[in-house]
């Protein structure tokens, strides 16, 4: 669990911290986020203190002084800001039915913030968090790898991208660099992203094919010069993980690279993110190269990078070639 600040800095000081009712610290957080809530949101100036209050409830959740009906009250008490007018609240409502959808990433992209003004301040809150920027840092990332392997001699280089999204990273990439010598196939299980991502890149149908389905069932009759998953395997148990790493280790060229993103274990929005229930498996770098290993891989086709905010790793795995 990651925090901005000393944990007690909202609690009651005292010597005799037996005396301190256990609903205390829960008390004077909610009345806080009541207050900044009544106001439109938290501003700049507030944001250290927001993120403590944050961090207090969830240490008070994971030490089992207020329980899930406890948060869910809290939640309730923003009202507004806990609907999908607000990205949090678009997180925690879920209309499409699963955290991190593509709508909410595309939100993040674009650096999105709701048109109402009585609640906008929620919004740059939000895209103020380093978890945010970091999700925008997947495009350069995703910029640099394609790079690294677009000349292939006689043939176009082919990119796997895994659970595709929006097609943000896909678009910038194009516009970026043209079509030419590329081609991505994309694979979705969500029919509304592919949709979104196909009218996005229409410029470039012909250097991108879409497929609805689910990774856990897509086979490929070609081999990939790049593997791309960057938001997919932080939903995952180590078990699935695995699995998946080994699915698609047979599509990946001799030559070629897998790279699969997963927020860190140190991610300083973590309490946030978990506030509005998006949940995630925050993974270090020892514990990716543990799992990489483990899918027998050797160490030496192992690395793990990270964008500039140091919040998104990347697991990289090397073909044997």
């Amino acid at each position: 669990m990651a925090t901005f600040l000393p944990s007690n800095a909202l609690i009651p000081q005292t010597n005799t911290p037996s005396l301190i009712a256990k609903d205390s610290a829960a008390n004077l957080t909610l009345d806080y986020l009541k207050t900044i809530n009544r106001k439109g949101g938290p501003i700049p100036s507030e944001y250290l203190e927001m993120n403590l209050a944050m961090n207090t409830l969830a240490q008070l959740h994971h030490s089992g002084d207020i329980s899930n009906a406890d948060l869910e009250s809290i939640r309730t008490e923003l009202g507004e800001a806990m609907t999908p007018k607000t990205i949090q609240g678009f997180a925690y409502t879920q209309p499409h039915g699963y955290a991190g959808d593509f709508e909410i990433i595309e939100k993040i992209y674009k650096n999105h913030v709701t048109p109402e003004p009585h609640l906008a301040n929620w919004d740059i809150f939000f895209q103020a968090h380093p978890a945010a920027q970091a999700v925008r840092n997947r495009v350069s990332f995703f910029l640099d790898q394609v790079w690294s392997v677009k000349e292939q001699p006689g043939r176009k280089a082919r990119i796997l991208n895994v659970a595709s999204g929006p097609g943000r990273d896909l678009h910038e990439c194009l516009n970026i660099m043209g079509p030419s010598g590329l081609h991505f196939d994309c694979v979705d299980q969500d029919l509304h992203a592919i949709q979104h991502a196909t009218h996005l890149c229409q410029k470039y149908t012909s250097s991108i094919t879409f497929y609805h389905q689910n990774i856990f069932k897509f086979t490929a009759n070609k081999t990939y010069d790049l593997i791309w998953s960057a938001g997919l395997f932080d939903y995952f148990s180590d078990s699935l993980f695995k699995r998946i790493i080994k699915r698609l280790l047979p599509f990946l060229e001799k030559s070629g690279k897998l790279v699969v993103g997963n927020f860190s274990d140190d991610n300083p929005s973590q309490d946030y993110m978990e506030f509005f229930k998006w949940l995630l498996h925050h993974r270090s770098s020892k514990k990716l190269q543990q799992l990489a290993q483990e899918c027998g891989i050797p160490s030496s086709n192992i690395q793990v990078q990270r964008e500039p905010e140091g919040v998104n790793l990347f697991l990289i795995i090397s073909g044997n070639g």
